[in-house]
């Protein structure tokens, strides 16, 4: 049924004259003549009496005039309740990110954002991984921050904000703790202390452990970097991860040793192409704070 055809007939019941609904809906009384005649064919029934100069409901109409109204709120409810949903779907922002996203860059964007644009709600979330790409899927406003160790797919867009390098992390009693470099193969005889499977960067230190001859023998694994470092402090095994997710305050009671050979890991923001308004207004943020920086 057409609504526009009960929009009529609903200004009709009001004003019990064409000429007046006609100027009131901004159009010709022939238009509404017309409609309502097609509504009449439509339900199969006479609507009005009009042996009068000014029109009178049939008993159909005044049967039909409450569904009427209903039908037209109905509508109009539905219309701004989408309306709202696209309005704040359009300045909320979700943002998956990798857990050490405090460590790097990428972070204090984020909130400088928050600060300069509070009409956007931004959301943050932790992920691992391999979940963060098919976090893009699920919806036009999400975006993610992540590590890679090759190019991103060519479907989706990416900011490269840094990158960053391996160290292997041991405690301070430990013989090789003051070394300038640590060839991995040296390491062969370690408890390797891991971050879990579902990190970026648990197949790339195995892969670098099986360039030098070895496969590193693994007593621990845990999605949280700050127990790994707790166990090396504590002399339990050492451990392989990137240089900047290691806060500032353990480098006095660790030691921190570049390895060779070592991956180079790309930090990035990235995103599908979409006309959402936080997330494009956020991708212009990016690329006017990193035109502006100097970042390895």
């Amino acid at each position: 049924m057409d609504l526009a055809k009960l929009k009529i007939f609903l200004d009709l019941t009001e004003t019990k004259n064409y000429s007046k609904t006609a100027e009131r809906l901004y159009t010709t009384q022939g238009n509404i003549s017309k409609q309502i005649i097609a509504l009449e064919k439509e339900l199969d029934t006479s609507l009005f009496l009009r042996s009068h100069r000014q029109i009178e409901l049939t008993e159909e109409a005044k049967l039909i005039l409450p569904y009427a109204k209903t039908i037209v709120v109905q509508q109009q409810a539905l219309l701004q309740t989408l309306q709202d949903y696209q309005q704040q779907k359009a300045s909320t922002l979700h943002i998956l990110t990798i857990p050490t996203m405090a460590n790097y860059w990428a972070f204090n964007q984020v909130t400088a954002f928050m600060k300069q644009h509070p009409e956007f709600d931004i959301q943050l979330k932790e992920g691992e991984g391999t979940e963060l790409v098919p976090f893009l899927d699920t919806d036009e406003n999400h975006l993610i921050f992540v590590r890679t160790f090759q190019p991103e797919k060519q479907s989706f867009e990416a900011l490269l904000t840094e990158k960053d390098h391996f160290v292997a992390v041991l405690s301070k009693n430990h013989p090789l703790a003051q070394r300038s470099e640590i060839n991995l193969s040296e390491l062969q005889q370690e408890k390797f202390l891991m971050l879990s499977k579902e990190t970026k960067t648990y197949q790339p230190i195995i892969d670098l452990c099986h360039e030098v001859g070895f496969t590193p023998n693994i007593s621990f694994e845990t999605s949280r970097i700050e127990l790994l470092l707790n166990m090396v402090a504590s002399e339990l095994g050492i451990t392989i991860v990137m240089e900047k997710t290691i806060d500032n305050s353990w480098k006095n009671n660790l030691a921190i040793i570049p390895i060779t050979p070592n991956k180079t890991s790309y930090l990035s923001f990235v995103r599908k192409k979409t006309d959402n308004l936080a997330v494009n207004t956020f991708w212009q943020f990016l690329q006017e704070q990193l035109s502006h920086s100097n970042l390895e």
